[in-house]
């Protein structure tokens, strides 16, 4: 009879500790999968903060070229304006701003060109200088393809402006 008791003890006690055991891995499982999203998390976080850097800058360090004073005439609605500004223009090879300096004439009047088309409303608009610049560049990579077969020109940067 005490066999019998012994054996009714055993075969209770089984499922129990099979539930311990399944309830055990599974915690386990559940606070490992927790740890890997934390850390997925913060990699990602990690790789959000770096600043994206263009590939031509990892590898080379840009050069400007400094274009100084373009005094235009620009129309306004009641009558004539004047434009003072000077310009970097920047690349990530020497060799194109070399280029860009043998077609110096050739590259300010293209410029001068460009702003003397403007109107003096254009330049009064917030938020003009980033299309300027995108338009000046856009101009001057045009006149070096033609002339050179050059596009080497990353940015221009405008670094005075003055309308009266």
């Amino acid at each position: 009879m005490t066999a019998t008791i012994e054996q009714e003890k055993t075969s209770k006690k089984i499922p129990l500790i099979i539930a311990a055991v399944v309830l055990v891995i599974a915690l386990a499982g559940a606070g490992g999968w927790w740890y890997f999203q934390q850390q997925a998390k913060s990699m990602v976080m990690a790789v959000d903060v770096e600043p994206e850097v263009p590939v031509a800058a990892r590898v080379k360090k840009p050069v400007f070229l400094e274009l100084k004073k373009f005094v235009v005439s620009v129309p306004g609605d009641d009558r004539l304006h004047y434009l003072m500004m000077e310009m970097s223009v920047m690349s990530y090879n020497q060799d194109e701003l070399d280029k860009l300096q043998d077609f110096l004439p050739v590259i300010r009047n293209a410029v001068v060109t460009l702003l003397s088309e403007q109107h003096y409303n254009d330049f009064a608009q917030p938020g003009v200088m980033k299309p300027l610049q995108i338009a000046l560049r856009d101009k001057l990579r045009r006149v070096m393809n033609d002339m050179a077969s050059s596009n080497g020109i990353d940015q221009v940067l405008i670094t005075k402006m003055v309308i009266q």
